[in-house]
């Protein structure tokens, strides 16, 4: 009896194994069709459909629903944040990553299980914290608040962030210039188990209907554009924040200063010099560990007299820090616990306009910097990655094709004109591309563009964390790959046309940016 229930059992987990098996196969044959559907499509240049007015800035849209943004599944947006403003904390329910345009501030990552590794307590006055936090621990009353947070990160002009999806992230101007950010999100992404739609969630701030404007403003009115606090009972988040009714109150009030808001004062710990990897030229390297691992450095003579106070172990106990020796559980009670080093002490930006860094360089083409997952190991979990191309007056980039990735081209300075050719050799796109515009140019479209007289400036985006491309013409091109008769019969050419094609410009040492003729 029991044997028959077991076979029974079995074949029932089988049938719906198999069910549920046939059901994958036919959403993704559903999904598949349905995304080759929205890919026949023409190409062509862009700019925002959507501006959301907030008191220190805009936010400004794409129209996602373009039939170029869903065949590659990605949305665009492009942020300015005013001098002394806010963009509140928010999170996106897929990868983002931007390109400051312009501009330079400090901004915030949250990653959910990670330490607060900065404690807003000024070196003069660490040793009276030190007495003052032994004398809390005998249950006295305080005299100040030790502020603890996550990392603040400076960033400047010509970096690249990554925000990976579910990560909550603010950023505020504390410069001269508005900050102009343009970022892209994969919606096609893993992490985005949701509907191919940007969803944007907000902590804080509220944007008005009269705040809305554009073409798309129909689509948009179904978000709900407010923080994610204001629809939640006050009683229920009073008991969850420990605090009174009033409080939360004030969080849940709509002020109508939008998303981006005015912040005269804005005092935290932050990173102090020009640059955070310029710690190690003006540090020791002591220092330089400590400041990476977010502890308060002290140095070598004020660590001997700590270790006098209480002992080394009293010592680094009080720094929070649990030590381990060569004969005790050192993996245990050491401080690295994997989550830290792996997710919580990664970078999160990589400048892209260094001209030491270029991958690519040719004295009369351009140069191109790309940042995938060996440059910024954040990619890595993103799926993403960018390049940022420099074209000189009347250089041409090389007709190509990206062989495990979209491209969404997004102008930062010049012009150019940019051709994109589709699958039955059909053009897609021959247009004109200037300042500001955004283009998609599909994984295997075959493109190629000439700068205008004053060169051209972009930045690309990237569907995948390690890009790979394939050229036609150049050092690298495919034809030289090809043996000379292959190219004969090919194109029914001379052997001295098809050593041409194969050999001229591979021998001027130009792989995908290629000088004008003229000047070569």
């Amino acid at each position: 009896m029991a044997s028959k229930k077991m076979l029974i059992a079995i074949f029932v987990s089988l049938l719906l194994s198999f069910a549920s098996g046939q059901e994958l196969r036919s959403r993704s044959e559903r999904r598949r069709s349905i995304r080759a559907e929205e890919c026949r499509f023409s190409s062509r240049r862009s700019q925002p459909t959507e501006r959301i007015l907030s008191e220190g800035g805009v936010m400004e849209f794409w129209d996602e629903m373009e039939q170029q943004f869903r065949c590659a599944g990605v949305a665009a947006m492009r942020t300015v944040i005013q001098p002394r403003s806010l963009a509140l904390p928010s999170y996106q329910s897929s990868p983002r990553l931007v390109y400051v345009v312009q501009g330079e501030g400090l901004m915030g990552i949250s990653f959910p299980g990670c330490p607060e590794t900065y404690s807003a307590i000024s070196r003069r006055r660490e040793s009276e914290w030190w007495r003052r936090e032994e004398h809390l621990e005998s249950g006295a009353e305080g005299r100040f608040v030790r502020d603890v947070h996550q990392k603040v990160h400076r960033f400047r002009q010509g970096d690249l962030i990554a925000i990976p999806a579910g990560a909550v992230h603010w950023c505020y101007n504390d410069g001269d210039v508005d900050v102009i950010a343009v970022a892209v999100h994969d919606l096609n992404n893993q992490a985005n188990q949701l509907d191919q739609s940007l969803r944007l969630y907000f902590l804080a701030g509220g944007a008005p209907l009269t705040a809305l404007t554009g073409q798309t403003r129909r689509i948009r009115e179904q978000d709900n554009f407010q923080n994610i606090l204001n629809a939640f009972d006050p009683e229920l988040i009073a008991e969850a924040f420990g605090v009174p009714t009033e409080t939360v109150q004030k969080l849940q009030v709509q002020d109508g200063r939008g998303f981006i808001v005015r912040a005269e004062t804005m005092r935290m710990l932050r990173p102090e010099g020009e640059e955070e990897e310029e710690y190690d030229i003006i540090e020791g390297e002591e220092e330089i560990y400590s400041r990476r691992r977010g502890y308060d450095y002290e140095g070598a003579e004020a660590y001997r007299r700590r270790r006098m106070e209480g002992g080394e172990e009293a010592y680094w106990r009080r720094r929070g820090i649990r030590r381990g020796g060569c004969n005790e559980n050192t993996l245990e009670e050491t401080a690295s616990n994997g989550l830290e080093e792996a997710i919580c002490a990664m970078k999160v930006r990589h400048n892209m306009n260094t001209r030491r860094e270029a991958d690519v360089y040719s004295r009369h083409g351009g140069r191109l910097n790309i940042v995938n997952e060996y440059k910024l190991p954040l990619l890595r979990f993103l799926g993403m990655s960018a390049e940022k191309g420099h074209l000189f007056p009347n250089a041409l980039y090389a007709p190509h094709w990206e062989m495990n990735s979209h491209s969404i081209v997004y102008c930062t300075r010049g012009e150019a004109r940019v051709q994109v050719v589709g699958s039955r050799g059909q053009l897609v796109m021959d247009e004109m591309v200037r300042e500001g515009d955004l283009v998609v140019i599909p994984q295997y479209f075959a493109s190629a563009c000439r700068a205008g007289r004053d060169g051209f400036e972009f930045v690309s985006f990237k569907t995948t964390s390690l890009p790979m491309k394939s050229s036609l013409a150049g050092q690298t091109s495919i034809l030289r790959s090809f043996p000379l008769e292959v190219v004969m019969n090919s194109y029914l050419i001379s052997r001295t046309e098809a050593h041409h094609l194969k050999q001229i410009r591979g021998q001027q040492q130009q792989t995908y940016l290629l000088s004008p003729l003229e000047t070569s």
